[in-house]
Formats: structure tokens, sequence, C-alpha cells
């Protein structure tokens, strides 16, 4: 559920346009490309991955708590998502608008969200990384 709202939000946040997650600072306060491939990659990529775990739990399956695959997909998972929620809320905690000293900004504070559920996403799959291994040693 995380993952959909931050896709969305990633997507579609910026007054029905591309809100990305930023990355740099210039004179036009561009978004960095090389940080928006990033964290499509992470949004995008860990919502198909979430998505297979959970459609093959739902068939009964329960092989892949077995396997060294789940937790690191989810160590990984859990540092990718905490560095682009990063990068989020450094580049949306300093953006000013096109009308520099207004105090409220909607695309300001979806980014902050944004950001704040992609660290709150990174939290979770921490968790599921403890479980996992709890669960992998039990098995051992």
């Amino acid at each position: 559920v995380l993952n959909i709202i931050v896709l969305i939000l990633y997507r579609v946040g910026y007054d029905g346009r591309f809100l990305g997650v930023g990355g740099t600072w210039n004179l036009n306060e561009e978004k960095n490309p090389d940080a928006e491939i990033v964290a499509s990659g992470v949004i995008v990529g860990f919502f198909i991955y979430t998505l297979v775990f959970l459609i093959s739990f739902c068939f009964g399956t329960t092989e892949q708590k077995k396997s060294l695959v789940e937790i690191i997909m989810n160590v990984v998972g859990c540092f990718m998502w905490i560095a682009v929620g990063g990068t989020a809320l450094h580049y949306w905690h300093g953006y000013q608008s096109e009308h520099k000293f207004t105090t409220f900004n909607s695309e300001r504070e979806v980014g902050l969200a944004v950001g704040s559920l992609c660290v709150l996403t990174g939290a979770t799959y921490l968790l599921d990384t403890v479980l996992s291994f709890l669960h992998f040693s039990k098995d051992k």
C-alpha cells in the first residue's frame, strides 16, 4: 500500500504532473536525471517485486521464505528506499517555488510526504528483513 501511494504521488503529485524526487539544485531548480532514474527504478522495481511476492504468498507457498534471496532483496530494498527518501527530503525541504516567499507550496508538501513515505517504506523493509532472517534461521 505504501509503495502504491508513493508511486502515485511520485507520478502525479505536482498538480497532476510529474513530481520527482529532485536530487540537485541549480539556477532553474531542475531535477537531477540520475536521481530520478534511480528513484523510478526503486519505486517501480520494488512494487513489482512486492506484488510478485504477495501473489506467490496468496497461492499458499512459503518456499521463498527458505531462500536467502528474500533477505537480500529486503536489505537492498531497505537501503534503496531510505536513499531515495533521503534524496527527496533533502531536495524538497529546501525547495522554493516560483513565488519565492509563499509559505505554503503544495508541491513542496507532497515532495516531503513522498520522502517521508519512502523512509517509512525502507523501515518496513528493515522490519521484514528481521522477520525473514528469524524465519530463515529457524528453518536452518
